[in-house]
């Protein structure tokens, strides 16, 4: 009788100081109440911001035109839906918060990494891209022409135009 007495007593010890914390943490809650699912657990999608704004995409990377034509039907919202196995790196300056809201609003959309944007200076985007070291750079159309970006286009360079408002 002694050894389940104090049996019993460890295991309530255990659970007050192991057991109640984590019931009460936010992971033991979500066991508790049966966990999250894909649409429970996803990101809240962003709206895309007003303004108009290009979007380069690296042809050399970008080698199957299949998957490129997929990205254009995605950035310009023709096709909202399509489905492409292809991740990209999404470079933005971080001086362009039009794009940077822009890159943020196409992430969104997007399965859990699918697109990674980074912020970068923006002369430093601009050579990267006349050197053709990029995925894709996504810049509203005043950094564009501040910046006289047009002077990067070859026929590597995939130049998108979209109206933020209507993605």
């Amino acid at each position: 009788m002694r050894y389940v007495r104090h049996a019993l007593i460890s295991l309530v010890s255990l659970f007050l100081i192991l057991g109640l914390p984590f019931l009460m943490s936010d992971y033991g809650r979500n066991m508790l109440e049966g966990g999250t699912d894909a649409v429970t657990s996803a990101s809240a999608i962003l709206d895309a911001p007003s303004g108009s704004y290009v979007v380069l995409m690296n042809r050399e990377i970008h080698t199957n035109a299949e998957n490129l034509e997929k990205w254009r039907k995605y950035l310009t919202g023709e096709d909202d839906l399509v489905v492409i196995f292809e991740d990209v790196s999404c470079s933005v300056a971080s001086s362009d918060t039009g794009a940077i809201d822009m890159a943020e609003s196409f992430r969104s959309r997007l399965p859990e990494k699918q697109m990674t944007v980074y912020q970068e200076n923006g002369t430093l985007l601009v050579s990267r891209a006349d050197n053709m070291k990029f995925d894709m750079i996504i810049m509203s159309a005043e950094f564009y022409e501040s910046v006289n970006a047009s002077t990067v286009l070859n026929d590597n360079v995939e130049e998108i135009w979209i109206s933020g408002g209507d993605v």
